[in-house]
Parts: C-alpha cells; structure tokens; sequence
C-alpha cells in the first residue's frame, strides 16, 4: 500500500481571513517518497520544508493554472500559508526576505498540532506588524470577497459597480498584480469551487458552465483529467480530493 503523508489546516483569525485562506502542515515521516498532483485553487503559497530535522528551504509559489506533481521524500516536513492574492500583495510583497519564515520555524517539536499553531501564531504577529489594516484598498477587499463568495461566477461590470473602479482598472489589476486576465482567474475559482461537487459525486455541472462537454473541457483543462478520474482520486493522488485533519478553531 502507498504510503500517504500526514496532512493538518488550521484557518486564520477572523481579521486575517481576507489575506490568509490557512495555515498548513504536511509530515512524511515514513521513509518513502510519497507522490502527489495539487490542482489550481487560485491561492499562492508560501512554503518551508525541512528534510531529516534540518532547515531545507523557503519558497513561493505563485498561483497555479494546471496541475502540478508534487514529490514529498521521507522524513521530509513542509509547513506553508495559503494565501489570498491580496495577502501576498500586502504582505509577503513587503516583507524585506522569505527568509524570515524559517526563522518562524525553529523550535519544532514533532508534535503536528502544537508546531501549527505556533507558525501560525508567529505569521499572525508578522502580518499585524506589517499590513496596517488602514493600509489595505477596501475596492480590492470588496473585489475579493465577491470573487470568493461567487466562485467567480460574477460579470466584471457588477464587480466594477459594488467595487467603485472600472472594468478596465480591474482588468490592468489582474494582469499586472496576478499575471493573467480577471477571466482567467475567475475560471480557477469556478473549477475549484467543482472540487466539493466531484467529490460528493455530482458531475453534473450547477456552477455556471454552459452544459456537460463545457464542464468536462474546463475540469480537463484545469486538472489534467476528467471529473470521474478525480472522483475516483487513485491511490489518493490528488492533494484536494483528499480530506485533511482540521486543527480545533482558535
């Protein structure tokens, strides 16, 4: 039987809910490299491993529009934040390095619970440090909110008349802000959003596609794979189409 890693989200404070969508912790403490494909979610994520108890590495990842395969060695740990795009703009774009997350890191205890929540705890004091909340473009809150709350299933002139910005602002904010069209974006959500669909076996489409073949091209374009292949989720292959542990809400 393949061996899975440990997998554990802790959601942010209510405050921080419009810059961080969590707080996670992955453990492979089985000695077998272990395979994964993480699929678009539109959140960039910042990520520090450790290998064999030492530091490892500190990185971004940027916002995915395909699958991507993933390879998690043994005795390997990744503690990470997935980011709204407004958080990585506010925050991680002002903090002065990366580097400063490994320092988040250092009394690790092997105890997935406690060292969660004690990254957390250190990101949440950091972020308050850094992003006055005064500071924060309330038509971007607003823009991302709406984004969230309909999947992206929302026109930009509605977007523009809640936001108080044109369309064409907006447009010129994705493109130099994310690196692709708010169209692109928006589609990652709706796919995302299918996610929950799939898993509970409904692979008729109710979330804005235009009929079957659409959904199906979408979710193939997107994933790599159809929607009864996900479904399916072999050998546990697909990192959203597994349930993780939840940490207890602050």
């Amino acid at each position: 039987m393949q061996q899975r890693a440990k997998y554990l989200e802790l959601l942010p404070e209510e405050e921080l809910r419009p810059l961080i969508k969590c707080f996670w912790i992955s453990v492979n403490d089985s000695g077998a490299d272990c395979h994964f494909t993480t699929l678009p979610d539109g959140c960039p994520e910042l990520i520090v491993t450790y290998r064999d108890g030492m530091l490892h590495n500190v990185m971004l990842a940027g916002i995915l529009t395909e699958a991507y395969e993933l390879l998690m060695p043994g005795n390997e740990l990744k503690l990470g934040i997935r980011l709204m795009p407004i958080g990585k703009e506010y925050y991680l774009n002002r903090c002065p390095t990366l580097e400063r997350f490994g320092a988040f890191t250092t009394s690790l205890s092997g105890d997935m619970v406690r060292d969660l929540r004690l990254f957390s705890n250190h990101v949440t004091a950091d972020i308050r440090s850094i992003v006055p909340v005064e500071s924060i473009d309330k038509r971007k809150l607003i823009l991302f909110e709406l984004l969230q709350q309909t999947s992206g299933n929302i026109h930009v002139e509605i977007l523009a008349e809640h936001c108080c910005w044109s369309s064409r602002q907006i447009n010129r904010y994705f493109n130099m802000q994310m690196g692709m069209p708010l169209k692109s974006y928006s589609n990652i959500l709706k796919c995302y959003a299918s996610y929950k669909e799939i898993k509970a076996g409904r692979l008729n489409p109710d979330l804005g596609y235009y009929d079957q073949s659409h959904f199906i091209r979408e979710i193939r374009k997107h994933t790599g794979t159809t929607p009864k292949m996900l479904l399916k989720n072999e050998a546990q292959r697909y990192l959203q189409f597994n349930s993780p542990e939840n940490s207890d809400d602050r």
